[in-house]
């Protein structure tokens, strides 16, 4: 079992964007919580230990882009465990808009009037849990109301759940991409489990490379919960690939680093419909005009 490593620092308020920014390439799962008065922890965990002269400049130019000293930083190695079952025991399930999401340990009943998505903690993130995800769902479940879905796409899929949210609220045949083909494959399992792999492909695609994807649009709906990098990277491939009057829900980026996203879409020809907060985190929501191109940045 492979050891995981973590990074920790503690910021000043205001400077956790900066810093969650300059760590996310260190790591997959990144993590920013309130720790006390005007105080921020920023985790990221990863499989690889961190190289140290590396994680200095990252943390140098973070602290110089906001204004503040660089902080103390602590690196470790957690024991190995194995922390697919100890997550797993405690998963409770987890309501959000129309979404009833639990493990398969599961044993209760799923309220009326939701959708039940089966998912497991393990080696692709995705659970529901994370307030991007929430937030991604609610947006789902808006827009499946506002217009038919027939084609859409989860860019950067994981576990695979908001495919799985489309295909079971609406009757889209939903592409799920990513670019660890150990997601792909757990995104293929739990499409089996949720029994919609009929209508949810997943796939390996970097970004839009793969031509199957890009043969597969353009998309009425697409989600992508990555990171702030990538998105603002990806903001003219994904309005390229948006139908006229299709919509856009991206997420995975701190309420104050929304506005460099949002201003990248907009220069890619997107109009902003909503954003979400929950938690610190934002989720954006955009439509592409029913009529032109989208703009080239």
């Amino acid at each position: 079992m492979n050891a995981i490593w973590r990074i920790e620092v503690i910021v000043p308020a205001g400077a956790e964007g900066a810093f969650a920014q300059a760590l996310e390439v260190f790591g997959h799962g990144l993590s920013v919580f309130e720790c006390g008065p005007r105080a921020w922890r920023v985790e990221v965990h990863g499989t690889e230990a961190p190289s140290n002269a590396a994680l200095d400049v990252a943390l140098a130019l973070a602290a110089a882009s906001a204004g503040v000293p660089v902080p103390p930083v602590a690196v470790e190695a957690l024991a190995a465990r194995d922390w697919v079952a100890e997550n797993q025991a405690s998963f409770p399930p987890l309501e959000a808009a129309r979404y009833f999401i639990h493990g398969s340990h599961f044993r209760g009943r799923v309220p009326a009037n939701r959708r039940a998505i089966v998912i497991d903690a393990g080696a692709a993130f995705g659970t529901g849990f994370h307030a991007t995800t929430r937030g991604c769902l609610l947006a789902i479940d808006a827009a499946r109301r506002a217009r038919p879905i027939r084609r859409a796409l989860d860019l950067g899929c994981g576990s695979g759940i908001l495919a799985f949210a489309i295909a079971k609220s609406s009757s889209a045949v939903v592409t799920a991409a990513d670019n660890d083909p150990v997601a792909v494959a757990v995104a293929c399992a739990n499409a089996r489990r949720n029994g919609v792999a009929s209508r949810v492909r997943p796939m390996r695609s970097q970004g839009f490379d793969a031509g199957a994807l890009r043969r597969r649009g353009p998309f009425d709906l697409i989600a992508a919960n990555i990171l702030l990098n990538p998105l603002v990277a990806l903001a003219p491939s994904l309005a390229a690939h948006l139908s006229g009057g299709g919509r856009l829900i991206l997420s995975g980026v701190l309420a104050g680093q929304a506005a460099s996203l949002r201003r990248a879409c907009v220069r890619a020809g997107l109009r902003p419909l909503r954003t979400l907060l929950i938690d610190g985190w934002a989720t954006l929501v955009f439509v592409r005009p029913s009529k032109g191109p989208p703009r080239k940045r």
